[in-house]
Parts: C-alpha cells; structure tokens; sequence
C-alpha cells in the first residue's frame, strides 16, 4: 500500500517537471507569450490527478466500496474542472481570449496528467475487480 502511494507521488513529481521543463524549453525556443504561470496550472493538474488516485487507492481499502471505485472516480473529473475555474478564474479566465500556445499549454498539461491518472485509477479498479 505504501509502495503504490510512493509510486504515485514519484510519478506525478516527475511527469510534473518533465511536462514543466518541456514547456519552458519550447516557450522559450518559439518566444511564445504565456500571460499566466503555467507553473502553476501544471501544480495544480499534477497534485490533482494525484491525489485523486491516492484517494482512490485509500478507499479500495474498505470492502463496502471496492465496488463502487468506479463510480466515485466519475464526480472527481467535473470537481477538478470546478476547482480548476474557481482557483484560475483570475488568472487564466479572466485574460478572455487565449492565443494557441497558451491553449496548447494548458491542454496538453490537462492532458498529459489525465492519462497518466487514468492509467493508475485502471490499475487499481483491475486490482479490486479481476474482470474489468
């Protein structure tokens, strides 16, 4: 159990600054104009997507939900998005239009952590459910 918590914290620390140096390198090499911190829309999306498989791993502990893993992953996607506009609103939001590298930047963060999220969160509803 502690294996995998580490693990996931391992992981998301490293695709966290592999992701942010990769986008540093590449805003740097087009002198591309990012008006927010992709510093910290890249924090916010990796301790996200980590805590959510933490969160899931800790309840795969209890029996009574092991069934319903599934179904508690589901409402974590539209909560990050909430919190995601709420804690950005100022920010990212409030800037109206974005050009298409900072819409490249956060895309590609969201998604980068995403995939790398639902690789965990499957690993552990096969663990808890063989016949998925």
């Amino acid at each position: 159990m502690i294996k995998s918590l580490l693990v996931y914290m391992v992981s998301f620390a490293a695709l966290f600054f592999a992701v942010l140096h990769t986008q540093h390198w590449f805003i740097e090499s087009y002198s591309s104009n990012i008006r927010f911190n992709y510093y910290d829309t890249n924090l916010f999306f990796a301790v996200a997507s980590a805590l959510i498989c933490i969160h899931l791993k800790l309840f795969s502990i209890l029996k009574a939900l092991q069934p319903q893993l599934g179904y508690i992953y589901l409402p974590t996607l539209f909560i990050k998005g909430a919190l995601f506009f709420f804690g950005f609103r100022d920010t990212v939001f409030s800037l109206g239009n974005l050009n298409i590298s900072e819409r490249l930047c956060l895309l590609i963060s969201l998604l980068v952590f995403l995939v790398l999220e639902v690789i965990f969160v499957i690993k552990i509803l096969k663990e808890n459910n063989p016949e998925i």
